[in-house]
């Protein structure tokens, strides 16, 4: 299946994921990203779920108000929260095609779309999946870190 920016379907007899927006929002707004992985890492968004967060000066941006206990891989591109909106809505295309232009997401890196998933954009298929996998072991990693501490 091949659609256009718009979400036009040109080839294939498919219907689009009802995500199409935000995909293709990433790539008008940067025509340097070639691959958007999308996922729903449990660990991933059980840490941001569960840490404190505050709002920054980005309407509906968040940051972490504390350090986590172990340090984010440095090879880890940059780290964007957003908050929840309407699966498959103009808004949240927008909100994503927004934050992808932060300079914390050049050239690459993850958004955390909260109560949703994770969004990882690259150069490439493999940047793009690396990045979510990534944080994904990180996450991992941190919860074991937590548990033997109990």
């Amino acid at each position: 299946m091949l659609i256009d920016l718009d979400g036009k379907v040109i080839c294939g007899n498919l219907r689009p994921t009802i995500e199409a927006p935000f995909h293709t929002e990433i790539y008008r707004v940067r025509p340097d990203i070639n691959a958007v992985c999308h996922t729903h890492n449990p660990y991933t968004q059980g840490f941001f779920l569960a840490s404190k967060l505050i709002p920054t000066a980005a309407d509906g941006v968040y940051a972490l108000a504390d350090k986590p206990p172990i340090e984010f891989p440095k090879i880890l591109g940059g780290i964007i929260v957003i908050e929840y909106r309407q699966l498959g809505s103009r808004a949240l295309g927008k909100a994503v095609g927004a934050v992808c232009q932060m300079e914390a997401l050049m050239p690459t890196g993850v958004i955390i779309l909260l109560n949703h998933g994770v969004v990882g954009i690259g150069r490439c298929i493999h940047e793009a999946r690396f990045q979510v996998d990534l944080l994904e072991e990180w996450a991992k990693a941190l919860a074991v870190f937590k548990s033997l501490q109990s």
